[in-house]
């Protein structure tokens, strides 16, 4: 990635949620100790004003404590900001991002996003990313990830590299039926067990049937079908939507890339943006945006044991292009959920 000037990301956002814990419980605890003074149920007045200063006092106090996390990018190292205190690290201290998606039985509840710096003395430094965006922790990690770009760069990523151009060939059509069964398999296992939920429902009501092994399988069936309808069936169907546009080949030169029929200048193209290939919990994306701002989505699959629901060489291909953009100044960024 070509970088000039000085880039700042906002990585906290803690003082604002700081202060209105404080002022919450200051006015809560306020209240509480206030009462055998003031008598809270006879005399609220004097409880709720002494409550409601204490309140304000505390959350500027946390306001003013508090200190938030900047990461400015520079040219040759990054700086961790927090407050006052600045400490400048090298790209090579930077030790890698991590993204989880987390779901409370079965049902997604956020996704947390956190960044490893390497300090001097070994040790390894953890910092909560999760006021930045999808966009821009990519965007973030993509500069803190500066050395791996000049290390490419050095050995491989040069006007030779790709005189002679590079080939993937895709099997579309075989992976777009591999996912298009998954889907037909897990909507025909959840249609079962709702239809033997339903079923044994109105035998219940009808028949008035209360025994205690029939009402436990009426209950499991109907609860496996509506988990496997949501974790299943609809990342399926939605994986099936995203992967039927996934071209045959992709080919790429000194200085085109060709995707299907479609041919691009790289003077043309602004960002190149994949998913990396050793994400589990995303779909392997790729969107190329060009400089006239059109976008083009494809998807190949999402990575699964067998590799039959996706393209099995997509981590050669991200690689490659990874080189390709570095080449030719194009804006190569990871999409990390």
């Amino acid at each position: 990635m070509k970088f000039q000037g000085v880039k700042r990301f906002r990585v906290s956002r803690n003082k604002l949620m700081i202060s209105l814990l404080l002022f919450a419980s200051g006015f809560i605890g306020t209240l509480f100790l206030t009462n055998p003074i003031f008598d809270l149920e006879n005399n609220p007045l004097p409880c709720v004003i002494t409550a409601g200063i204490a309140a304000v006092v505390l959350a500027v106090l946390g306001g003013i404590l508090v200190k938030e996390y900047y990461m400015q990018i520079s040219e040759d190292y990054f700086e961790l900001i927090k407050g006052k205190k600045e400490t400048r690290y090298s790209y090579s201290d930077f030790a890698g991002s991590n993204v989880t998606r987390h779901y409370m039985n079965g049902i997604y509840t956020g996704t947390t996003r956190e960044i490893s710096i390497r300090e001097a003395n070994g040790k390894t430094t953890k910092i909560n990313a999760n006021n930045l965006s999808k966009s821009d922790f990519a965007e973030l990690v993509t500069y803190l990830g500066k050395a791996g770009y000049t290390k490419s760069h050095d050995i491989e990523a040069t006007a030779e590299y790709f005189n002679e151009g590079y080939e993937f060939r895709i099997p579309n059509e075989k992976i777009i039926k591999a996912n298009k069964g998954k889907l037909v398999k897990w909507t025909v296992i959840s249609i079962l067990l709702l239809v033997v939920f339903f079923g044994m429902l109105i035998c219940f009501l009808v028949a008035d049937y209360d025994s205690a092994g029939f009402f436990t399988i009426m209950i499991f069936a109907g609860i496996a079908g509506v988990m496997d309808l949501f974790m299943e069936v609809i990342p399926a169907w939605l994986t099936y939507r995203k992967v039927k546009n996934l071209p045959n080949r992709i080919y790429v030169d000194r200085y085109t890339l060709s995707i299907g029929d479609m041919t691009l200048n790289a003077d043309s193209i602004l960002n190149i943006l994949m998913v990396p290939a050793d994400y589990t919990i995303m779909t392997r994306d790729m969107t190329v945006i060009t400089k006239d701002n059109k976008k083009y989505k494809f998807c190949f699959g999402k990575k699964d044991v067998k590799n039959k629901l996706t393209y099995s060489d997509y981590d050669k291909l991200a690689g490659t292009l990874e080189i390709w953009c570095i080449v030719n100044y194009v804006n190569f960024m990871k999409i990390l959920g």
